[in-house]
């Protein structure tokens, strides 16, 4: 991508962006990434191989006429800040993960110690209403999931960014604590976006992630 096309999307997305919610670095707020981008796409807070309906900001079609197709990115040739911001959130991806992971395991009293680490609202308080769920139905999450990344948009030097994932969750799901017993399995290619925000403290955290019921990867 060259140096006017790059500068022409990142402008406009902020423009878009901007003119729907304004924009904030603030970790406890945030636009919703999720509006920026036409997707068909299912919640996946609670048990992230079995979709459930909770609530999510739908995505907006009308929004993407202002925005790089996702088939135009370039991974390749990008430069040190973008590569800089694009390995702190791979990172911080995982270490989402990792906490999502074991969440129902956190004493009570510690999980939105945890959880303000790597997510803010509305992400954040999903999850923590699906522990307090899968305390009280005895369920819990098995295994874990390997991870893909890529980038359909450019970070751009902003405060928010779009990653996506094909993550192999076929060796992860949820699983009933007294028996053993597998409620839920994932698959091998399940394509995921992720929106965060960049803190004041300079951190990535996750805000919304879903699935990409639509668009296989």
């Amino acid at each position: 991508m060259n140096r006017a096309t790059r500068l022409r999307s990142g402008a406009l997305l902020v423009a878009v962006l901007i003119l729907i919610v304004g924009c904030t670095s603030s970790p406890t707020g945030g636009p919703s990434l999720a509006t920026a981008i036409s997707v068909t796409a299912s919640p996946s807070v609670i048990d992230p191989t079995t979709p459930l309906p909770v609530s999510s900001t739908p995505p907006s079609p009308s929004l993407n006429t202002d925005l790089p197709s996702p088939s135009t990115s370039v991974s390749s040739g990008i430069s040190a800040e973008e590569a800089a911001d694009r390995s702190a959130i791979e990172a911080q991806w995982v270490k989402f993960w990792q906490t999502y992971n074991n969440i129902v395991r956190t004493p009570s009293d510690q999980r939105i110690g945890v959880l303000d680490q790597v997510s803010i609202d509305p992400v954040k308080s999903q999850i923590l209403a699906a522990a307090q769920r899968f305390d009280s139905e005895g369920i819990d999450y098995f295994g874990s999931v390997v991870q893909h990344p890529y980038w359909p948009y450019p970070v751009d030097g902003q405060a928010f960014a779009v990653m996506r994932d094909c993550q192999d969750q076929s060796n992860y799901g949820s699983v009933w604590v007294a028996t053993g017993e597998k409620r839920s399995i994932g698959v091998v290619n399940n394509n995921l976006q992720a929106g965060f925000i960049k803190g004041d403290d300079g951190v990535w955290r996750v805000r919304t992630f879903d699935h990409l019921a639509d668009e296989p990867c």
